[in-house]
């Protein structure tokens, strides 16, 4: 971004919050966001009494120490675990997976399978982490499944729902605005967000989007519009979201209590597999709810993605914690807050 365009973002942000006597915390839920707003040194934009603090927008993050355990379990039974490539160094309660027999990375749900179908030999179990995208990716490969009646496939869910988890935010964190995920929102449709009791904007991710998404926020916010719900992004996201997906979604998937890292238990913010489909469900055909492991103490991972601690605050930043040896998820997440931190800097607060 040129100068002439950062003062105009800089005055313009500025002019927004004239009238506000108070500090404002925006949050930015999209670990995408997090990694821009970094990148670009939106931060240093920001007026004095605007805090923009990082949210549970990376899937990886908020997969606990007891999800990694769990695969670990099934490794070491023979089985073959599919997993994205970051979760390869997540540490659980016993180090991290890498270095474990009977891994295979894929990029997608449908590689999982396909990886399945092409081995009957091996038992396959997909590891799966994600929010609304990915979910409806799995519900896709469900109907493949069925289709197909692969008997050797099943899946291990941790996918989220984000909406309760911001409901609980906002109040918890005393957030003043939500930057709400563009990639979510897609799936979604940008009414999935109503009733949050903060403004929402749906953001692209651009700098000049996410700096213009920021600004109808700060608009909103000092007009007193707490029920404000913008769709910014609407080349990508519709009001009602992917009708298609969504049904797909429905058909195979239940919401459930679903456990985030350092937030816990929180009700209807997981989704797991209808018990039709339960000759499908990991967790089901190989008794793994017993699997029960704690968060490394020392770790800030649980503070930093509910914005209650910046990166940097953690005793472990930089010095234990690096993107080459990271202690905690959102330094070994390519989404993950601390690492965007890392490797960008801050550009203020």
């Amino acid at each position: 971004m040129d100068l002439k365009s950062a003062n105009f973002w800089r005055d313009a942000l500025a002019a927004a919050t004239a009238s506000c006597d108070t500090k404002l915390r925006i949050m930015e839920v999209c670990g995408t966001h997090t990694h821009a707003i970094a990148r670009y040194d939106l931060r240093s934009l920001l007026p004095e009494n605007v805090t923009l603090i990082s949210g549970p927008g990376c899937p990886v993050c908020v997969s606990g120490a007891t999800f990694i355990e769990k695969i670990r379990y099934l490794l070491r039974q023979g089985i073959t675990v599919a997993v994205f490539g970051d979760l390869l160094r997540i540490p659980g309660a016993n180090g991290t997976l890498a270095g474990e027999k009977n891994l295979k990375v894929v990029y997608s749900p449908a590689d999982a399978l396909a990886f399945a179908l092409a081995n009957p030999q091996l038992k396959v179990v997909f590891a799966a982490v994600g929010f609304a995208p990915t979910i409806g990716a799995a519900a896709a490969l469900m109907a493949e499944l069925e289709e197909k009646n692969c008997e050797n496939f099943s899946l291990l869910s941790d996918f989220k729902e984000i909406k309760p988890v911001l409901s609980s935010l906002c109040d918890n964190c005393r957030l003043s605005a939500l930057l709400l995920p563009g990639h979510v929102a897609s799936v979604t449709g940008v009414e999935h967000f109503a009733d949050l009791p903060v403004p929402g904007v749906v953001s692209g991710f651009d700098p000049e989007n996410i700096l213009h998404s920021l600004l109808l926020l700060l608009q909103a916010v000092a007009e007193g519009k707490k029920d404000h719900l913008l769709n910014n992004y609407p080349q990508a996201v519709s009001q009602s979201g992917c009708k298609g997906a969504l049904e797909l979604i429905g058909r195979y998937f239940s919401l459930s209590a679903g456990v985030w890292r350092g937030l816990g238990m929180i009700p209807g913010s997981g989704r797991v597999l209808k018990e039709e489909f339960a000759h499908w469900d990991a967790s089901k055909l190989y008794v793994l709810d017993s699997i029960q492991v704690k968060e490394n103490p020392s770790c800030r991972c649980g503070e930093v993605i509910s914005g209650n601690a910046t990166p940097e605050s953690c005793p472990l930043f930089g010095k234990m914690c690096t993107p080459e040896n990271p202690a905690g998820a959102c330094m070994a997440s390519t989404e993950g807050s601390c690492a965007a931190a890392f490797i960008y800097g801050r550009g203020g607060r």
